[in-house]
């Protein structure tokens, strides 16, 4: 980023510590190789090394003290660039272990992190590599539940930031967006990123000029590691789910397998109504031994061409879980009484295979990277439901079995090229673009249904032909990024940090999704008895033309089996400016802003009668987004900042398209009228770093959300949910508190034994007016829809050194309260989702610094899974959805060589 934390004049600063006390030392030179540069440290063994050069370029630090080893440290800057590190020097009489010197000197590079948000001029909250080995964290997802104001919702693919969803946020890699592998979610699945490719993570809450400007929440920039070095590592790892253990009833979708490759196709290959040749059965198969599984691959290495490095980092991996739940659904009218109450079990299965390659060139004082990331994802679900269900038939005391059979197959590939550039002694650029690819299928999902009379009879239902149906969703997106930003410094020659950054970003972005509904409507034949275990025999190949005909959501005529569709287009074309000014050496600004020319367009074809006549909707306007950031040095260690802004939310395509997607329990569908939200953002915030490796927090935060975009039901029957900008404004304001402090330590024989302890509260108000055309609210006003008014995340994390053995166990507790999954309207009640508590305890130890192996157990509590809503005529708590997921118990071991 170029607004990157920085402190005038171009250098290098630090601090330089006993490896053993951790103690500061004063009067360590510090010195660049081949060269008479160098400093010496003071009484708290802080330095500061100015260079000549102002221009990016590598420098070989070293540290020497009269009685200690020295240390060497490699350090890259870029232009106008201050970077903090930290030097831990071993006594040369002491007697330790190198192992120790290494995990001690770890724990220096750790300080370095929380020094860098210290120094930034922006509100940046950061956590690096060294934290997240020591406190047990596995992937990018579970590191975000450490930050102040972020939760994990149980089961859900993505995190909420101040009460705000997937809509209000935004993910990019090394500083660039990136797509969803999920045609339903705007974010990528943050889980894929794990901790073996994570040098750091930067969670930006305030908003500035250098990021994309549809984001309300935060952005969430995850940066990849490079090669430090020659290493390969191997893992593998297996696990269960207390739900899966000893299932003798596990059901697989025919067709599918472990590795998750689909052979039978994104479309429907029929090329007739009467060429019916689906190679797999509606018929399931049983699954045994439900074992989790994980493998991985990792390897670094440096190489010098000439005499300029190339760095190699490359990462493979795949990971798969079993899940059985079993729970209920309910669905009420508004007389209190209940239409649809089942029973249901969901056989989940959850593969994915990530690979990423990381290739870095530095020559003079220019380096260039390049990055390329794989990620295939695939979900299967094979649910069954029991029990009664009005919709399907009325007749009291029937009983309706429906089995719905999904598999969802995602493909993401990111490639990246970025270059940081150092023109002269005032100029220097950052260029970087970036081509995305996904592809985002829905292969063959198999619904039928089967009415069980009062008598024990089994008949199929003959309301309509889609009461049995098979269904294709093929979505392609294809994505330009890019950006070219110019920085110039505007110091000559002073000691206050003055310069100014300027230039262009662009976000191209092309999807197409067709869809296929291919129905089976019964005829009136005697048919043979009915199983609930072989629908295949019916409604196979077999029955066409002798048990029902097929048709599509387009009928039988000449069109039959072409697919309905929408494209949607994106073009946002950016042009940005940012000035950092320091006024003096306690006061610095950095105001900016950001001018984004935002088209996006969907043209579609669709069966649903009230957009039967339209084709096309766009969305063209241009939004002006100031930002300001200010940072008030009020001691040493203690600061105050300032930020405020001006942001946007753009409705997704699959919210704008008039998509009607059938989920287990209701419909959804997307609303062509649908416009951008505009937000107004402020946060203040008090930061004390009482001691290395301490903080303390405090913050508070307003934002004012312009024509809020919200999810409710579209009609009466409360089975279809659709987007609305609903009122004029919706407000969120609260506070966040944030603490991390070392709780206890001991001097081991092998190394300092640390107890670390970290916490963070956040309350959240919000407001949602609630008015909207030809739609009846039960209320005038509202919490705003995902917003939970309480986060609590906190972690103890206790370090111990042995001769041989690292340990680390840690545990992690994750809460959000109740919060409102969906408006309800026409005396319907809201649905809410109901908070639940997180308990996780992962143990990670390290045998000879070779051998890794770790253990965790998951959702510890197991709490229960609601979607609910309450009846007012009796007051009565319905169940729209409930299940619980288990508890996941893995075990994994590494090599390091």
């Amino acid at each position: 980023m170029v607004l990157h934390a920085q402190q005038a004049p171009y250098g290098v600063k630090g601090t330089v510590v006993d490896v053993q006390s951790f103690e500061p030392l004063a009067g360590v030179t510090i010195s660049v190789a081949n060269s008479k540069l160098a400093t010496t440290t003071n009484e708290k063994g802080e330095f500061f090394l100015a260079l000549p050069n102002d221009k990016s370029a590598e420098y070989l630090l070293r540290a020497t003290l009269m009685g200690y080893d020295g240390q060497e440290l490699t350090v890259s800057l870029a232009k106008n660039d201050t970077e903090f590190v930290s030097f831990a020097l071993k006594n040369a009489d002491a007697v330790i272990e190198e192992v120790v010197v290494t995990r001690r000197r770890e724990k220096a590079s750790e300080l370095a992190i929380l020094e860098e948000r210290k120094k930034s001029n922006l509100m940046l909250e950061t956590i690096g590599a060294q934290e997240l080995s020591r406190k047990g964290v596995s992937d990018a997802q579970a590191a975000l539940t450490k930050m102040a104001g972020v939760s994990k919702q149980d089961g859900a693919k993505n995190v909420f930031v101040r009460g705000l969803g997937d809509r209000y946020n935004s993910t990019s890699l090394n500083g660039l967006p990136l797509p969803s592998e999920d045609p339903l979610f705007k974010n990528i699945s943050l889980d894929f990123f794990s901790s073996d490719i994570i040098q750091s993570i930067n969670v930006n809450k305030t908003f500035n000029a250098q990021i994309a400007g549809d984001v309300t929440g935060a952005n969430v920039d995850i940066y990849s590691k490079e090669a430090t070095g020659n290493s390969f590592q191997i893992g593998i790892g297996s696990g269960v789910n207390s739900q899966t253990i000893g299932k003798d009833n596990f059901k697989r979708i025919d067709g599918t397998n472990w590795i998750g490759t689909v052979p039978f196709g994104a479309q429907p290959k029929m090329t007739s109504l009467t060429d019916y040749n689906f190679t797999n059965s509606w018929n399931p198969n049983a699954q045994k031994n439900l074992f989790n599984t994980d493998f991985k691959l990792l390897g670094s290495r440096r190489i010098m061409i000439g005499s300029n490095p190339l760095s190699i980092f490359f990462t493979a991996s795949m990971d798969s879980k079993y899940r059985f739940s079993e729970g209920k659904i309910q669905e009420p009218n508004t007389a209190g009484g209940l239409i649809l109450d089942q029973n249901f079990i969901d056989n989940g299965y959850h593969v994915s295979q990530t690979g990423m390659l990381n290739l870095k060139y530095t020559w003079a004082n220019n380096n260039v990277n390049f990055n390329s990331l794989y990620i295939h994802d695939q979900k299967q679900n094979l649910y069954e439901f029991q029990g009664m269900d009005m919709g399907i038939s009325d007749f009291t005391g029937d009983r309706v079995h429906t089995r719905r059979q999904q598999v969802n197959d995602n493909h993401v590939f990111v490639n990246q090229l970025s270059s940081k550039l150092a023109i002269n002694s005032k100029w220097s650029a950052d260029l970087a673009a970036g081509f995305n690819y996904v592809l985002g299928n829905e292969p063959d999902r198999r619904i039928n249904r089967i009415i069980e009379r009062n008598n024990g009879d089994l008949v199929y239902p003959r309301s309509s032909s889609g009461e049995n149906e098979r269904y294709f969703g093929k979505m392609n997106e294809t994505g330009i990024v890019g950006k070219a930003i110019l920085n110039y410094d505007l110091k000559n020659g002073g000691d206050l940090e003055r310069n100014i950054s300027f230039g262009y970003s662009g976000n191209v972005a092309e999807r197409t999704f067709k869809w296929w509904e291919v129905n089976h409507k019964l005829l009136s034949v005697s048919m043979p008895s009915i199983s609930l275990d072989d629908v295949e025999s019916i409604l196979g190949a077999n029955g066409t033309g002798k048990y029902y005909q097929v048709e599509t959501s387009r009928g039988t005529g000449s069109d039959a089996l072409l697919p309905y569709y929408y494209t949607g287009k994106r073009r946002v074309n950016s042009g940005l400016a940012s000035l950092t000014y320091q006024f003096t050496s306690d006061l610095t600004a950095v105001a900016g802003f950001r001018l984004d020319n935002y088209f996006q367009s969907v043209s579609y074809e669709t069966n649903l009668t009230d957009f039967a006549s339209a084709s096309y909707n766009k969305i063209s306007k241009n939004f002006f987004l100031p930002s300001l950031n200010l940072k008030y040095t009020l001691a040493d260690n203690m600061f105050l900042r300032l930020a405020g802004s001006k942001t946007y939310t753009v409705p997704q395509f699959i919210e704008l398209a008039p998509v009607r997607y059938r989920g287990n329990n209701n419909f959804t569908q997307g609303n062509p009228l649908l416009k951008p939200s505009q937000s107004y953002n402020v946060d203040l915030k008090w930061e004390m770093y009482p001691t290395l490796g301490e903080l303390i927090s405090v913050g508070v935060f307003y934002k004012n959300i312009q024509d809020p975009i919200a999810r409710i039901e579209a009609g009466g029957a409360g089975t279809t949910l659709s987007y609305f900008n609903i009122g004029k404004a919706a407000m969120v304001y609260g506070a966040e508190v944030e603490v991390k402090k070392d709780l206890w330590k001991s001097e081991g024989s092998y190394g300092e034994n640390v107890l670390s302890a970290g916490a963070n509260v956040s309350y959240l108000h919000s407001s949602q007016e609630l008015s909207l055309e030809g739609k009846k609210f039960v209320k005038a006003k509202d919490q705003l829809e995902g917003a939970s008014p309480l986060l609590v995340n906190a972690d103890v994390t206790y370090k111990l050194f042995t001769k041989n053995v690292e340990l680390t166990p840690s545990v992690v507790f994750n809460y959000f309260s109740d919060r409102i999954y969906s408006y309800g309207i026409n005396d319907y009640q809201n649905i809410m989702e109901k908070g639940v508590p997180r308990l996780d305890f992962i143990t990670q130890a390290l045998v000879n610094k070779k051998i890794g192996v770790n253990l965790k157990i998951e959702n510890i509590l197991n709490p229960d899974r609601q979607l609910s809503r309450k009846i007012p005529i009796n007051n009565s708590l319905i169940m729209v959805e409930q299940y619980k997921r288990g508890i996941d118990y893995t075990l994994g071991i590494s090599y390091k060589f």
